[in-house]
């Protein structure tokens, strides 16, 4: 019956449909169907009513062969039985049809649910099953499968670059090439994104697998021609085999996940097999992570803070919130110890906003300056960041105009329809926009053309080597003159000597920030640091 009433829902969705009077009338086979059993239904009654008034007026037994061999062999009984056989014939004829249309939909529905839309590849349900049924086999025959994960290196670049069409013409190019380096009984499939996965069946050796990743990799190599666009991509890839190192799905699919990790932190475009001690290194990462999540929830991080100075008093105008951890076994963590580890598990949005707030409420104990704080470009692609910052600003009761808001090209780059609106709504609110290591991209230009930024922060690396008469002080001179023909408030960071201040303060710049001044220290010290200043008479302007 389930079958049935699923088949005629399918074959009213393709029922022809005609209007007449403003009505819309539906013609689906069932209807014939239903039309065919009602008639056949209506003869089956009038017969009985016939045969059963021929039975009281007639002379001939009623249960014997001569009454029915006159009764169905007159002239309209014999119209009503033909008429009957023929509706019932009608009838099993549109049941097929039903069974038969039915049956073609589920295949279909089967078909569509199991595969991905735009490469027409395995999606991950289906996959599942495939891996399924082939650890199976590997359990009860003696023989090894190889599942490789792949992810395409720097696709999220395309996508932001080309546009999101570009994009899906390219998942479709790798589909078509990788699909040509694969052997019949491979099973290809998209993940999702710019995942994919492949499970190698019958492996001997695991050298079977390194070569085929070598051909994948290789295929990857030559530029995709994506309408008149030279498209690069390599792709890095993990492998795990089973039953040597797994022999579960899930167990599987997340050693060759650790490998594809392995393979994008050894540079990309290379392939990774699983080891042994990967298992371990999952171990402390995921001990890691649990200890973060803590140290977050539990305020266990602290914020210190580096000055900057005015270029013209070497007065402190405002302080950079640089986080810290305090671990209980490692000590105090920089910052580049753990946030990488934070944005690869989700945490770096509490981490951020966690910064932010602390940063306001610490600024509230030094009224005359302003406190800088970086962000994240994952934090920043939020789509409630900016009602978030407006929060936390009311929370804290923290003047917008004293919160600087640290952006580099990263931040903007992956969208910069949302950095521009994100950056315009921030700015209403009051808060300074600053795009930090300015010089070390290749578009910086173009981004201080297009957004509303209030400040820029000359990259460190321009002061590292710089000789006064060198081509990095003609580039840092260059950069001083623009930021201050746009109106820009610059900033140069790193200064390490007086020399170094002296000519950026003699090149125009307004504010400087490096260990000349202080190291990142602790609102304690900021507050003693303050303090002297004010004991210090005022500078003559």
């Amino acid at each position: 019956m389930r079958r049935r009433i699923h088949g005629i829902m399918y074959l009213m969705s393709l029922m022809p449909v005609s209007r007449k009077r403003g009505r819309v009338l539906h013609l689906p086979s069932i209807a014939v169907w239903s039309t065919a059993y009602t008639a056949t239904t209506l003869l089956i009654l009038i017969l009985g009513i016939r045969l059963g008034m021929e039975a009281v007026q007639g002379s001939v037994p009623v249960f014997s062969l001569r009454f029915f061999a006159l009764a169905f062999t007159s002239g309209m009984n014999l119209i009503l039985v033909t008429a009957a056989i023929v509706f019932r014939l009608g009838m099993a004829v549109q049941a097929y049809h039903v069974l038969a249309r039915l049956t073609k939909s589920e295949a279909m529905a089967k078909q569509v649910a199991g595969h991905d839309a735009l490469s027409g590849l395995p999606n991950r349900v289906l996959f599942n099953e495939l891996v399924d049924a082939e650890t199976a086999r590997c359990k009860r025959k003696n023989f090894q499968v190889a599942l490789l994960y792949i992810d395409l290196d720097h696709f999220k670049q395309t996508n932001d670059t080309f546009g999101h069409e570009t994009g899906d013409r390219t998942i479709m190019a790798v589909t078509q090439r990788l699909s040509q380096v694969l052997r019949s009984g491979d099973h290809f499939a998209r993940l999702g994104g710019d995942e994919f996965a492949v499970l190698q069946a019958d492996v001997t050796d695991p050298r079977d697998c390194a070569r085929l990743a070598q051909r994948l990799l290789d295929a990857m190599s030559t530029p995709f021609d994506i309408a008149g666009q030279k498209v690069s991509l390599g792709a890095s890839i993990g492998i795990a085999l089973c039953p040597q190192d797994a022999s579960g799905r899930e167990h599987l699919m997340r050693l060759a996940d650790l490998a594809l990790y392995r393979a994008k932190q050894g540079g990309r475009n290379r392939y990774a097999f699983f080891e042994a001690k990967m298992g371990e290194e999952l171990r402390l990462r995921q001990s890691a992570e649990d200890e973060l999540r803590a140290a977050i929830d539990n305020d266990e991080l602290t914020v210190l803070y580096q000055p900057i100075v005015s270029a013209s008093s070497e007065r402190i105008v405002c302080v950079e919130g640089l986080v810290r951890w305090r671990h209980k076994t490692q000590g105090l963590l920089q910052a580049e110890k753990f946030i990488g580890l934070a944005e690869e598990r989700g945490l770096i949005v509490p981490l951020g906003e966690w910064v932010l707030r602390r940063a306001c409420q610490d600024a509230k104990r030094w009224p005359d300056i302003r406190v800088a704080i970086n962000v994240s470009p994952i934090q920043f692609r939020q789509k409630d960041f900016v009602a978030t910052v407006e929060k936390i600003l009311a929370e804290t009761q923290m003047e917008p105009q004293r919160v600087e808001l640290e952006l580099t090209e990263g931040v903007i780059i992956s969208d910069a329809d949302l950095a521009e609106r994100s950056m315009i709504d921030l700015r209403a609110l009051g808060v300074t926009m600053v795009l930090d290591d300015f010089g070390s991209g290749y578009s910086s230009l173009i981004y201080l053309r297009r957004f509303a930024f209030d400040k820029i922060k000359i990259d460190r690396s321009f002061l590292e080597s710089m000789e006064m008469t060198g081509e990095s002080a003609i580039i840092v001179e260059s950069i001083v003159g623009l930021g201050r023909s746009l109106g820009l408030t610059v900033t140069a960071e790193g200064i390490e000597t007086p020399e170094q201040a002296h000519f950026l303060a003699g090149l125009g710049c307004h504010e400087l920030q490096g260990f000349l001044y202080s190291e990142p220290v602790t609102i304690e010290e900021i507050d003693a640091k303050l303090a002297a200043e004010r004991a210090l008479p005022t500078p003559v302007a």
